[in-house]
């Protein structure tokens, strides 16, 4: 079910939209089906999509410079995913930034995530100082597909927890001329998963046909919680028989309906 505001002349009240099929949706207002429309039609030929390990690669990523951490500090029996799932579950659970822009990242829960005792200050203090990496690069399938959407009439939206640095990438990497509305977090004060930020591309492009991005806790939730439907990139196979390998497979995906 999606909501939509109806506007009359004197009030606003919410209208109630149903799925009925892939084909049609009924928009009905206090009982009475007002019009029938395609989803095209309402939520245009729209998409949002994610920038760190959707269309740009940063590199070490910081949970692989944790992981190493964690190695050397005896822990040897944690995978990478692991250690990779308890990091993104210890952001996920905020929807405002922290000083830097992004989700706030708490090392002692994330320590007790991982069954690690929380009150080990020494090791806190190591992963606390851990920095991201300085390399960044477009992945190979980004460019096709950003194409690809421009070609076919997309509009297409970046939505992306960030630090100001982000911003200076995309326009660094000349992918800032893809894109029809820019949200970073760092800007708008909200962060995936708050459906808070993907209102904002509602409210000035209209409803994305689907957001992609490669975090099932903070893309995938926070879409849903928007009312968008979502593609999960699961690049690195952290989650478990789930979403799909590359942008060339969403492309494929998205090709069909076009």
């Amino acid at each position: 079910m999606f909501y939509s505001l109806h506007e009359t002349s004197r009030f606003r009240t919410f209208t109630r939209i149903f799925d009925l099929g892939p084909l049609k949706v009924y928009i009905v207002y206090r009982g009475y089906i007002k019009k029938t429309l395609s989803l095209t039609h309402i939520m245009g030929k729209i998409v949002s999509v994610d920038l760190g390990d959707t269309l740009v690669a940063f590199r070490p990523r910081k949970y692989e410079l944790i992981y190493e951490v964690l190695r050397e500090e005896g822990y040897e029996n944690l995978s990478l995913k692991k250690v990779y799932r308890a990091y993104i579950n210890t952001m996920a659970k905020y929807n405002f930034p922290d000083q830097n822009g992004v989700n706030p990242f708490d090392v002692r829960e994330f320590l007790y995530n991982l069954s690690i005792n929380p009150n080990n200050m020494r090791l806190v203090k190591k992963i606390s100082e851990i920095d991201r990496g300085d390399e960044y690069y477009t992945y190979d399938d980004a460019i096709d597909f950003l194409e690809f959407l421009k070609s076919n009439d997309y509009s297409i939206a970046l939505v992306s927890n960030a630090t100001p640095r982000a911003k200076r990438v995309v326009r660094e990497l000349n992918l800032d001329k893809y894109f029809d509305l820019e949200v970073y977090s760092f800007e708008v004060g909200k962060v995936k998963p708050n459906p808070a930020i993907f209102s904002i591309v509602i409210k000035k492009l209209g409803y994305p046909e689907y957001h992609i991005g490669d975090i099932k806790e903070m893309d995938v939730y926070g879409a849903k919680r928007a009312g968008i439907r979502s593609i999960l990139l699961n690049r690195f196979s952290f989650y478990e028989n789930e979403g799909i390998k590359s942008l060339k497979e969403v492309t494929a995906y998205l090709r069909v309906g076009t």
